[in-house]
């Protein structure tokens, strides 16, 4: 990969709220930036792996089924931004705490955003999914309350020692 590619990438993950990006997210931003024209998703990651900047993650969130539906179900995740596949992480990028807390919240945040779609387009008379859909935006918020209520715990706690 060209220097002008590798330098994106540094600020973009420099940058991105999440420390983990998704390799084909991270792939096709450049795309759209004209970087990385001449590589394949595989190529690209490739070529990530080999530079010891930059971490892999992987991840096993494959969904079962038909890999028909399954292909039909994760392009539509993916115009909504939710990506699979493995992630790439800046190793100089130090995550603190907070750093965490705050990606739990963004993924808790977009999770009960997607659940709501889901309810808003739900098909009527079928009482078992919105039954499934209730329970799933109810404990989505809770847990959503919980994180924000730890990251506010915690910045009254740092607020207060640093006060002393």
């Amino acid at each position: 990969m060209d220097e002008k590619t590798a330098q994106r990438i540094i600020e973009i993950l420099e940058t991105d709220p999440d420390f983990y990006v998704p390799i084909k997210k991270l792939w096709l931003m450049l795309q759209g930036e004209g970087l990385a024209l001449d590589l394949e998703l595989e190529e690209f990651r490739a070529q990530l792996e080999a530079d010891d900047r930059f971490e892999i993650e992987e991840l096993d969130d494959s969904l079962p089924g038909d890999p028909e539906i399954v292909a039909e179900i994760e392009r539509e995740l993916e115009t909504l931004g939710f990506f699979s596949g493995p992630r790439v992480k800046l190793r100089s990028r130090e995550m603190t705490p907070e750093d965490l807390f705050a990606g739990l919240l963004r993924s808790l945040q977009r999770m009960n955003e997607a659940l709501r779609g889901a309810w808003e387009t739900r098909p009527e008379g079928d009482w078992e999914t919105e039954e499934q859909l209730l329970d799933a935006l109810t404990i989505g918020q809770e847990m959503e309350d919980e994180v924000r209520q730890i990251i506010e715990e915690r910045r009254w706690e740092t607020e207060a020692s640093e006060e002393a």
